[in-house]
């Protein structure tokens, strides 16, 4: 025999989902709005807001700049590089690898390696905001 369900309970379901949807929205959009307010830019703003990147890797006149949200972060609130919070704190970070060629950001990817839940979003986010408006 099938229960009834009552609209009410439906609701009270579905209210908190809703909620912590919302929440995790500005943090998403400001992930993707990353890679078209960077592109093309200056790769010494990222200096000036993120901080020091984890490490660069270059190939060939193309350089690979890494930041995670498992840096440590200076008085300032901008990414250092050392110390170094070590492999296992970075396999659950938010990496991103802006990639640069001849002085300027060609291309923003980012790595959500904590999944997509409201917290690690919420790390994503904060580790480009500071670029988005400069």
């Amino acid at each position: 025999m099938l229960k009834r369900v009552r609209p009410a309970g439906v609701a009270a379901l579905c209210v908190p989902v809703l909620v912590l949807m919302a929440c995790g929205a500005p943090h998403r959009h400001t992930v993707e709005t990353a890679t078209s307010a960077l592109t093309g830019r200056d790769a010494a703003v990222l200096t000036a807001c993120i901080g020091a990147p984890l490490s660069v890797a270059s190939d060939a006149g193309v350089e690979v700049w890494t930041y995670s949200s498992a840096q440590a972060e200076g008085a300032d609130g901008r990414r250092l590089a050392e110390p170094d919070a070590g492999d296992d704190a970075h396999d659950d970070a938010c990496v991103y690898d802006i990639t640069v060629v001849d002085g300027r950001i060609a291309a923003v990817d980012s790595d959500n390696r904590a999944g997509w839940g409201f917290a690690s979003i919420a790390d994503c986010s904060a580790l480009v905001e500071p670029c988005i408006d400069r």
